[in-house]
């Protein structure tokens, strides 16, 4: 390992509602969850200027699916970090796992960002345009449909709120933000994960709709928050591709409050079929579509 990098052992906590949290039959720690430990890890740590809320999160890239057991209750994890200087810093979320025939242990990187305590960008004017503005109509899908045949992840991460509409130029949708449990020592040192998790749906049904294929997020250049969600509260995203290149589509993510404010943005967010093309969308989401 790198001298320049520390690596601290952790125990996560899997709360009951992370069940809900499936793709292709298996349990997924969710990739906001990852963020959010890495974050906690620096507070713990005291790894930046002390008294600065972390406002920038940048090259994150989610590596690998970190599986889940039904009844499992921790996960033993390692968090390796590399100070960057005095205002940013590094982190990586790891397991180590040995092979079929247990002779090698090796480890498996799941998650890593850079986090900086930088004084945050201030918030842009206005947010780009949403979906009824956009130049043509909207396709509109219900989030019932969504949980039951495009993104078929339990009640605890069912973010989207009524429908969902879509047009080639941009997603709209209404989030709430679900309850975190009680417990979770991490829950709101980036505000609420759901909304963002949202807003990757919105990206995953608008993949399905246009290019045919079910994208999930493999990463982002950054997010910037200018005000952290708050659980059970609702949230307006605003999803607006950028660009398809090798499989990848990229999409720049707003997240809005009730006032119109912008809560947070991700740009760069890049999302691909992992499923190795074993997983397509159903026809009706496709209809009309040349």
């Amino acid at each position: 390992m790198d001298r320049s990098v520390t690596q601290v052992p952790l125990t996560i906590g899997v709360y009951s509602h992370f069940m809900d949290h499936c793709f292709a039959g298996k349990v997924v720690f969710p990739a906001v969850e990852a963020l959010k430990v890495l974050a906690g890890s620096i507070t713990v740590h005291n790894l930046l200027t002390p008294n600065v809320a972390l406002r920038h999160i940048t090259h994150a890239r989610f590596n690998k699916f970190l599986v889940l057991e039904p009844d499992q209750k921790n996960i033993e994890v390692l968090c390796n970090i590399r100070s960057i200087d005095h205002t940013q810093v590094s982190l990586s979320l790891a397991t180590r796992f040995s092979t079929k025939n247990g002779a090698i242990t090796r480890i498996k990187e799941h998650c890593t960002a850079t986090f900086s305590a930088k004084t945050a960008e201030p918030p842009p004017n206005r947010p780009p345009a949403p979906v009824h503005e956009c130049s043509e109509p909207a396709f509109k899908v219900s989030a019932d449909s969504i949980y039951r045949e495009l993104v078929p992840f339990g009640p605890a991460f069912h973010s989207i709120k009524g429908e969902l509409g879509l047009s080639r130029s941009c997603a709209l949708a209404t989030l709430k933000a679900m309850p975190d449990d009680p417990g979770d020592p991490f829950k709101t040192v980036l505000g609420s994960g759901f909304p963002l998790d949202g807003a990757f749906h919105a990206g995953c049904v608008w993949s399905q709709r246009f290019f045919g294929i079910v994208a999930f997020p493999i990463g982002f250049e950054k997010r910037i928050i200018y005000k952290p969600t708050v659980e059970h509260r609702d949230y307006t995203a605003r999803v607006i591709p950028q660009y398809q290149t090798h499989g990848t589509l990229g999409f720049d993510i707003w997240i809005i409050d009730d006032r119109g404010d912008p809560c947070e943005t991700v740009s760069g967010v890049m999302m691909r079929d992992v499923s190795g093309g074993t997983i397509s969308p159903p026809a009706w989401i496709r209809e009309g579509i040349q």
